[in-house]
């Protein structure tokens, strides 16, 4: 077996960038008899160049799976015989003292190049388009003052759509923007919903050139126009991300609000991002300061907003929390990726259902299941599920559009 090949192609499929002919020829390559034991002995090369990343909880996970298969404990063990005993001894004490590192490596075996068994263990794929999986896409409807709608997505050119006096752009990258309009009527409030499904996502730049990613199924309600100096006042149920211009009219602040489940959120002029899933808004500061005040008549508190600040308010049970958290696995979601920190695996399943349309059924007990890790939103979902498999102690079944979760 030529090892260099080998590394090479490693480094371009846990790159992505192999192409069709070199995923043909690293599954040839991967069939060659003994090639675990190859891997074992690139084990210095690979350990050195560190090109490799999985955590230490999921590389733990993974290593006591790896031990229970015989034929690769024995290949390790053989390591420690021979006439460099001694040598090899401490080789293989060093490994079996870090099995995170011994994980990734032999992991790249497992996960990458035996998928075949996991599929086979998967009903086949159906060629019914009405059942086949696919990531989410931009994609939205629009609904307007009088009850008609406007489908948003499939445009493959920029087209304008004149509805009560405005104009708004439909973007073919999946936005769409209003534009303020000297002919409103401001004394009549007309307000717009805009209604991402399960599987869509979209743009939505409003009159004051404040910016809102909608993520899948979620409702924004908001006016036409921001003009007068009233405050501008948006509705959401679902997720979104918010890029909120500061607006001033005769050198008044006019103030930004967005309701939420009971929640009142005032800014002046931020980024942050609001989830209602769960029954539980939780608010997430990026970037300048937010108010947080509630419409429950036992929550008359309110919550200044920090940068990483994050307020969890559960409005059945009326109570708040406020902690500090790393933003990042908040707002992957707006950037293309699936981003969790030691997540419950039902919270990581409810987001894959919602972005690939699917529905989740679990045979077994997973609440004491959790997740690190960071996915592309746009992965193929057996590979998805394939990496919770191995990182997440449970197996999951795809069946046309349903995943049944079991132990």
């Amino acid at each position: 077996m030529d090892r260099q090949r080998l590394i090479y192609l490693i480094k371009k499929r846990q790159q992505g960038k192999c192409s069709a002919a070199e995923n043909a020829e690293l599954h040839e390559l991967m069939q060659t008899p003994r090639v675990e034991k190859e891997i074992l002995l690139l084990w210095d090369q690979l350990h050195e160049e560190k090109t490799l990343k999985v955590s230490t909880d999921d590389s733990k996970k993974l290593y006591d799976r790896i031990l229970v298969n015989p034929e690769i404990v024995a290949i390790i063990r053989n390591r420690s015989v021979g006439k460099a005993k001694k040598q090899r001894q401490r080789k293989y004490q060093k490994i079996v003292a870090a099995p995170a590192v011994l994980a990734i490596f032999l992991g790249i075996y497992f996960i990458l190049f035996q998928p075949s068994l996991e599929q086979e263990e998967r009903s086949p794929k159906t060629a019914d388009t009405n059942t086949a999986v696919h990531p989410g896409s931009n994609k939205a409807r629009i609904i307007f003052e009088n009850g008609t709608y406007q489908e948003l997505g499939n445009n493959s050119e920029t087209v304008n759509i004149n509805r009560d006096n405005f104009f708004t752009v439909n973007d073919k990258n999946g936005s769409i923007s209003y534009l303020e309009s000297s002919t409103i009527n401001t004394r009549v409030a007309k307000t717009h919903t805009l209604i991402t499904p399960r599987g869509g996502e979209y743009v939505i730049q409003l009159a004051d050139g404040t910016k809102v990613w909608l993520n899948a199924n979620s409702t924004l309600k908001y006016p036409v126009s921001f003009n007068g100096t009233t405050a501008r006042e948006v509705e959401l149920e679902g997720e979104a991300y918010f890029d909120v211009t500061k607006l001033a009219v005769n050198n008044k602040h006019v103030p930004f609000l967005v309701k939420s489940k009971g929640q009142v959120l005032e800014v002046m002029g931020t980024e942050f991002n609001i989830n209602t899933f769960r029954n539980k808004v939780t608010t997430t500061l990026i970037e300048g300061s937010v108010k947080v005040a509630f419409e429950s008549k036992s929550t008359d508190q309110f919550y200044i907003l920090q940068p990483n600040d994050q307020s969890v308010y559960d409005n059945k049970l009326e109570k708040v929390s406020v902690a500090q958290i790393d933003p990042y696995y908040v707002t992957a979601w707006k950037s293309g990726d699936f981003a969790f920190d030691n997540a419950p695996l039902e919270n990581v399943m409810e987001d894959i259902a919602r972005w690939y349309d699917v529905h989740i059924e679990y045979k077994s007990e997973v609440s004491d299941v959790r997740f690190s890790g960071k996915v592309s939103k746009f992965e193929n979902i057996e590979t998805l599920l394939q990496t919770i498999e191995w990182t997440g102690s449970v197996k999951l079944k795809l069946n046309g559009r349903r995943i049944t979760v079991m132990k």
